[in-house]
C-alpha cells in the first residue's frame, strides 16, 4: 500500500517537535514501519502502486492480471502498456467503470439543459414550461 501519510508520525511531530533531537531519535526506530512510504503527486501513485501490483503478479503468485479497471484516466492503462509486463504473450485489456461513465452522462446531460434552457426552449410540460434537471 502507498501511503503519504502517517498518523504517528503526525503525532510525534506535534508533541516532540520536527525539528527536536528526540524526535530524530523516535523517528530512526520508526522508520521501517512507517506508512508514509510515497513522495510524489498523487495523480502518479496511482500508476506506481498499478506497476507494483503488475510485476509482483508475476514475481511472486504466478498469475496474470487480464485487464484493469480505470476510471477513464488512461495514464496506468498507457503505463503498463509501455512496461510490457507480459511481453508479447498476452495483451492487458481496459475496462472503465460504470460509474464514470454514468457520472460523465449526467454531466453531458446537465450541460444541454443549461444550454437549451438559456436559448428559451421549454421541455412541452405545461405546468413548469421549462426543461427538468431531475433525471
Amino acid at each position: 500500500m502507498l501511503s503519504k501519510y502517517c498518523p504517528e508520525c503526525t503525532i510525534a511531530k506535534r508533541d516532540l517537535g520536527e525539528n527536536c533531537t528526540d524526535f530524530s531519535i523516535w523517528y530512526k526506530a520508526h522508520k521501517p514501519e512507517c506508512s508514509e512510504n510515497y513522495a510524489g503527486s498523487s495523480n502518479v501513485m496511482e500508476v506506481i502502486a498499478a506497476e507494483i501490483l503488475w510485476k509482483r503478479s508475476v514475481e511472486n503468485c504466478r498469475m496474470r492480471y487480464m485487464s484493469v479497471l480505470s476510471d477513464g484516466d488512461s495514464k496506468t492503462y498507457q503505463h503498463l502498456l509501455e512496461l510490457d509486463v507480459y511481453d508479447e504473450s498476452m495483451k492487458i485489456s481496459k475496462e472503465e467503470c460504470l460509474n464514470h461513465v454514468a457520472k460523465r452522462l449526467g454531466t453531458g446531460l446537465h450541460n444541454k439543459i443549461k444550454e437549451w434552457r438559456s436559448k428559451c426552449v421549454t421541455n412541452g410540460d405545461r405546468k413548469e414550461k421549462r426543461l427538468k434537471e431531475d433525471f
